[in-house]
């Protein structure tokens, strides 16, 4: 078996979701149980569908931020034509390169960066059943997950912050662009990605320090490594996201993608733009740093279940209603079969 096999097998951050969250799975009954609400969490959030945990509109999440944080962005209906497109894009002034991505997507599904037009033509022949939004691409270098919520008493609270560190390949002079791909443990399941995108460099030695960018999507089934960031935390940063989340209708607990100019930013209120608000389904991503252990992770997880599971309580006792488990199942039904997210 190789040595980069064993690596995804040893390491918890490349299991697959659903082999990784089994102990949650067994957490979350429990937690339904004593609620005796099978969807208790979907009572959060009200303006995300089921709390945001899926099925829910990123482009109706970030018309509520204010402009300045939000990245130029276009929606883009089901079935509609390139042409249509064409035009909207230049009323918006949304230049290429730029990001497409579901609007109901989940896990960087679907999210890719468009360089041409004919990319983007492409795109939508393949994702006409689905609607998806076109993101201007922001250039600042760090990318973070900010984990916000307000707790029981009302007071605001950053309980996660991930930094994403985007896959690079470097060069050490001696090794093919494609022997140091299939050294990188991170990038396995894109290799023929890759090959199509590194067509050029595939076969041509790297220098030795020179580092090439792999995938400038932040995510981690996509070579993306999270790494935790919980002491970059600031008070700039939590009265930040204090700001945003007041503008979303009833908010109560979700995470902030943001792209950030420099650490400075919340502090300047400035060179700060979100990518996406998600909600109940948001993961404390600073979980996958590779140095945190799987015991510490599962505490963090649970940890956040049981936030999630007090503040529905609280809105349960104000006799908010949930949302069905038969439009849960549908709405489960639709996401496994793939009608969602291609």
């Amino acid at each position: 078996m190789k040595k980069t096999t064993w690596i995804r097998i040893y390491h918890y951050e490349f299991w697959p979701f659903w082999l990784f969250y089994i102990p949650a799975y067994f957490y979350y009954f429990y937690l339904a149980l004593k609620s005796r609400k099978w969807v208790y969490f979907s009572v959060l959030n009200p303006s995300m569908n089921f709390g945001g945990a899926f099925l829910s509109s990123k482009n109706t999440s970030l018309q509520n931020i204010p402009k300045q944080w939000v990245p130029k962005t276009l929606l883009v209906c089901s079935g509609e034509k390139f042409s249509c497109v064409q035009k909207k894009l230049k009323k918006k002034n949304i230049k290429l390169p730029f990001i497409v991505k579901p609007d109901m997507g989940e896990r960087g599904k679907g999210v890719e960066v468009i360089h041409k037009l004919v990319e983007l033509k492409d795109y939508i022949t393949n994702h006409s059943k689905v609607s998806f939004l076109i993101q201007e691409y922001v250039k600042y270098p760090i990318e973070l997950g900010i984990l916000f919520y307000w707790d029981l008493k009302g007071n605001p609270q950053i309980s996660s912050i991930g930094i994403k560190s985007f896959c690079h390949i470097t060069g050490n002079g001696k090794d093919r662009f494609e022997e140091l791909v299939k050294k990188n443990p991170r990038i396995q399941s894109r290799i023929p990605i890759l090959m199509k995108r590194f067509q050029t460099e595939w076969e041509t030695i790297v220098p030795k320090g020179k580092s090439l960018l792999v995938e400038p999507i932040g995510n981690h089934n996509r070579g993306t490594t999270f790494l935790d960031g919980r002491k970059y935390y600031s008070d700039d940063m939590l009265q930040w996201a204090v700001t945003c989340a007041r503008q979303i209708p009833g908010f109560d607990y979700g995470r902030f993608d943001v792209k950030i100019k420099d650490m400075d930013a919340f502090k300047k209120q400035k060179g700060i733009k979100i990518m996406e608000v998600n909600g109940v389904n948001s993961e404390p991503i600073h979980i996958y740093d590779p140095n945190y252990s799987i015991w510490n992770a599962y505490r963090d997880i649970f940890f956040q279940m049981k936030i999630i599971y007090d503040l529905s309580q609280k809105r349960l006792e104000k006799e908010c209603p949930t949302q069905s488990l038969l439009a849960f199942l549908k709405g489960t039904h639709q996401l496994l079969n793939k009608k969602i997210i291609h």
